[in-house]
């Protein structure tokens, strides 16, 4: 293995694989006024990992991935700042089709695509108050209210916020996580794609644990770096996601920064996607997939298949965990 490649893996020495090429370690005083710490260990050191683009909505603009040497943690930087990346939630986002119009929403079809995390919250937690981070049109809210919850939500866009609370009758406010009010008190709180967004991680679990009732269930849903799709696909792979997503977590660093912030795994998930697997060959490609006879063979055969095994192997693209305050 030569010297310049970059092994990703924790600060103990679980490395996997050669993941890409890179230069030296940045000092701290290299361009230290856009440099992004490491919400894991709080390590100033970086060392380059890709230069990516946008490829889900496209832009011009470049953006470096960059890998901390002490813990491992994946992050953008520099990164543009907050307002700047909130302009990439444009009304175009996928994400957003049904509660803006491009797609019919068929309310138990929206559910149903919760259907793993609604059962695995009522099979841990008493339904009791619960609050969505980032709850989009928030049909995963819907299908908890109907189990019995009594449900809130925070979105970020406000024409999706104002959909929940206008088509669902939900009680959904507008704005960042920390822009808004949380309210009182909660026996779940969910951050479903979110933690991976944020400036502060370490700063939103804090107000997550503020918030949540001792013996309360905290999940916290993210992409997983160190899956092997992730190491195949490298900076092609889709959840990179530049610029919305600034930081990319594996098991070991999910859990070592919810520990950090007070809080005990006491499971963690994994899911597979074969949307994901589908649009990162087309990123590597350039081209859409599937678009041949032989492309439809791949799918059927591989894609699908490995988006159902490789959660079984502890290999999934999506990583959730189920935590509670340490000490309640």
């Amino acid at each position: 293995m030569g010297d310049n490649e970059i092994i990703i893996g924790d600060s103990n020495g679980g490395g996997k694989e050669a993941f890409a090429s890179g230069d030296a370690l940045l000092s701290t005083f290299e361009e230290a006024e856009h440099q992004v710490d490491c919400a894991v260990c709080g390590g100033a050191l970086q060392r380059p990992m890709w230069t990516v683009r946008d490829t889900l909505l496209g832009s011009t603009e470049s953006y470096r991935i960059v890998r901390c040497p002490d813990c491992g943690t994946l992050r953008m930087s520099p990164r543009p700042t907050f307002d700047e990346r909130r302009q990439s939630f444009t009304d175009l986002y996928p994400l957003f089709d049904w509660a803006l119009g491009r797609k019919r929403a068929q309310a138990e079809q929206r559910i149903g695509r919760f259907a793993a995390q609604i059962n695995e919250i009522n099979r841990r937690q008493r339904p009791g108050k619960l609050l969505d981070v980032g709850c989009g049109d928030g049909y995963f809210l819907l299908g908890m209210q109907r189990r019995g919850w009594e449900v809130s939500g925070i979105e970020l866009h406000e024409k999706v916020a104002a959909y929940a609370r206008d088509e669902l009758g939900l009680d959904v406010r507008g704005g960042a996580e920390d822009e808004v009010d949380w309210g009182g008190r909660y026996d779940c709180i969910t951050l479903f794609g979110v933690i991976e967004d944020l400036d502060d991680p370490n700063a939103c679990l804090d107000r997550c644990r503020e918030h949540l009732n001792n013996g309360g269930l905290l999940v916290v849903q993210t992409h997983n770096i160190d899956s092997w799709e992730a190491r195949h696909f490298g900076p092609h792979w889709f959840n990179i996601e530049a610029p919305r997503h600034v930081w990319h977590f594996s098991p070991v660093t999910l859990e070592k920064l919810l520990q950090n912030n007070g809080f005990r795994q006491e499971h963690l998930l994994h899911y597979g996607a074969v949307f994901v697997t589908e649009r990162s060959i087309e990123n590597r490609r350039g081209k859409v997939f599937p678009s041949s006879a032989l492309d439809r063979i791949i799918r059927k055969a591989i894609v699908a298949p490995a988006a159902k095994i490789a959660p079984k192997l502890g290999q999934g693209i999506m990583i959730e965990s189920y935590c509670r305050k340490t000490g309640s």
